[in-house]
């Protein structure tokens, strides 16, 4: 009886922890090369579990501001949104858009928590990225 009631502990235990964690796509460092003046767009996707979200969250930051790149949560596919849709925007994507006005190297930070469930409490997440902004 003593076996079976350790064996519960531990699977018990083995289940609470093992909580979500963020994987990405794409995995490495940098995204790809941008130019002055030409328009830019990169999907980052967030895997291993649901994102929070909402218009009061904000999905990362920028470095150095003003260069002309934004990020934004990429809108859902129209076959998604029903009538129960209330809000519009997949919190496991985010698009870096814009139009770089300067070249250099742009450090783009993404963050921001998964849900949990009944075996894991939520965790937070982050992640860095660079651009290279080239002249034309």
């Amino acid at each position: 009886m003593h076996i079976f009631k350790t064996l519960i502990v531990f699977i018990t235990f083995g289940i609470t922890a093992c909580g979500p964690k963020a994987e990405y796509i794409p995995e490495g460092k940098n995204l790809k090369s941008a130019t002055v003046g030409v328009p830019y767009l990169y999907k980052i996707d967030i895997l291993g579990g649901a994102v929070t979200g909402g218009s009061e969250r904000r999905i990362g930051f920028v470095f150095p501001e003003n260069t002309g790149i934004s990020l934004r949560n990429c809108p859902m596919e129209k076959w998604r949104i029903t009538a129960k849709t209330r809000d519009p925007f997949d919190y496991n994507c985010v698009e870096v858009y814009g139009i770089p006005t300067k070249p250099g190297v742009i450090k783009i930070i993404i963050g921001g928590g998964m849900y949990g469930n009944m075996f894991a409490s939520a965790i937070e997440f982050s992640k860095e990225y660079k651009i290279n902004v080239t002249q034309p």
